[in-house]
């Protein structure tokens, strides 16, 4: 059996990316959008949508695009791992998780952006394939990227560094790296690639083969 192609725009990844950018255009002449949908801690009480909706909305196109960048490579690879539903599933729960964040640690400050959700992808995708190569100014294992951007969402955390919300970064880490620990029995390296020998062996060329050579 070979597996199914999917066309690229089917990705649910690459839908969120879609719509974060298209909002992200809407931004530029609908400037009330920001501070209608963004998390305003104040505001919470009266307009608790802003939990979710704070996630499509981003401080400028550097920002949109950095996140966007990391949601369609990162993102795809690890939907067509673990499937699109539990793939939605996580990029919410780590979003909603960073936006939890937020509130808990900018009290005062107004937060946007999808990295919360992005970095649970990241850490999900780092518990499941920690040896997959991937290139960040070179060649590097996605446990090892991982880990970089942890040690500096915890530096900056800690120093407090400017206008980056590295407390939601860090709530998206956890829930993707733990959803990862979830999931690593059943989607782990070893058993996917027993999987796809299984069906490559079992497909109708591959026994056909077999069957002319032994009968």
């Amino acid at each position: 059996m070979k597996p199914k192609k999917h066309p690229p725009f089917n990705f649910m990844a690459w839908k969120l990316v879609i719509v974060n950018t298209i909002i992200g255009f809407l931004e530029v002449p609908f400037s009330w959008l920001v501070p209608l949908f963004a998390l305003v801690p104040e505001h919470i009480v009266s307009a608790p949508w802003m939990i979710v909706t704070s996630m499509f909305l981003h401080l400028d196109f550097s920002h949109l695009f950095q996140n966007m960048f990391a949601l369609a490579f990162f993102g795809i690879l690890l939907e067509k791992l673990i499937g699109s539903k539990k793939f939605i599933y996580l990029y919410f729960a780590a979003g909603i998780a960073g936006s939890l964040a937020s509130l808990v640690f900018y009290p005062t400050a107004t937060s946007l952006g999808a990295s919360g959700a992005v970095m649970g992808v990241l850490g999900a995708l780092a518990v499941l394939r920690p040896k997959m190569v991937v290139y960040f100014g070179g060649p590097v294992p996605m446990i090892v990227l991982a880990a970089i951007w942890i040690v500096i969402d915890l530096a900056g955390f800690i120093v407090g560094e400017g206008n980056i919300g590295h407390a939601a970064h860090l709530a998206g880490f956890a829930v993707g790296i733990t959803y990862g620990g979830y999931l690593y029995s059943q989607f782990r390296e070893e058993k996917e690639l027993k999987k796809r020998i299984t069906d490559e062996f079992l497909s109708d060329d591959a026994i056909d083969s077999w069957a002319d050579k032994n009968m």
